[in-house]
């Protein structure tokens, strides 16, 4: 498997994620967090709940990259993560409100029927669910899509009209969902992607079956707790001005919260 790095771009999302679970964590009292499905997207997947662990939350996480799952370890999380695998997203098999919050990283777009699914985080949630989604209201998207017919790479990261905020906030109340807040986050200051990293990705990982040895910075940066000033500065602006879409036209990421 050929190696590949985690770019400081990637790890700041991962950053952001850190401190937007713990403030959920803290201001939603959640106990019980399930990722479904918890795999990658241009980077290591099953980790991006890592902040909800750090929390005190117990996290269960559904069809994970088993490969990724020494990240857990190494930040002696083990008995914070439970894995659950090859099951039906659509009919999970988990008891009616089983956690405080079900939630998905980007991934969901890549779904058939956004809306069964958005259904089950439902079911299975005594209270919350929040989708992190792409955000193509912000100038790298006209630059990827352009990527991709350059090159002539086939489209793998989901349906593009999930990526907009408005349409995504609809969902929610047409599953029968109250849309509690939503706002951006990841708001570095470039734009999302930055080009050469899609490329090199796209030629080497292409099929299906392809994946990199990832390679995660800020595994060692949790374990530490020594984050770089630039990150910690950038993050707590990201943070306070989170709600709403202010930040929308330069953020890599939208999220939106919604209660039952």
């Amino acid at each position: 498997m050929k190696k590949e790095v985690e770019v400081f771009g990637v790890t700041y999302d991962r950053y952001v994620l850190l401190q937007l679970h713990r403030v959920m964590t803290r201001d939603l009292h959640l106990q019980k967090v399930v990722e479904m499905p918890s795999h990658g997207a241009k980077a290591a997947g099953s980790l991006y709940s890592v902040g909800f662990g750090r929390a005190g939350c117990q996290v269960t996480l559904v069809n994970p990259e088993m490969e990724m799952m020494y990240g857990w370890h190494e930040l002696g999380m083990e008995d914070k993560v439970e894995t659950i695998f090859e099951r039906n997203i659509y009919q999970t098999g988990f008891v009616n409100g089983q956690f405080d919050l079900a939630w998905n990283f980007v991934t969901w777009t890549e779904l058939e029927d956004p809306a069964s699914y958005l259904a089950e985080m439902k079911r299975i949630s005594n209270n919350y669910v929040l989708l992190v989604t792409c955000n193509n209201f912000q100038p790298g998207y006209p630059w990827h899509r352009l990527i991709h017919k350059m090159f002539g790479f086939p489209w793998t990261h989901g349906e593009v009209k999930y990526n907009h905020i408005t349409r995504v906030r609809k969902m929610f109340p047409q599953a029968g969902l109250k849309v509690l807040e939503y706002g951006a986050i990841d708001t570095p200051g470039w734009p999302d992607p930055s080009g050469p990293r899609d490329i090199r990705l796209h030629r080497n990982f292409s099929a299906p079956t392809q994946k990199p040895n990832w390679e995660v910075p800020i595994i060692q940066l949790v374990k530490t707790g020594n984050f770089p000033a630039w990150m910690k500065a950038l993050g707590k602006w990201d943070m306070t001005f989170r709600k709403g879409v202010f930040k929308l036209p330069m953020s890599h990421l939208f999220y939106v919260l919604g209660a039952k």
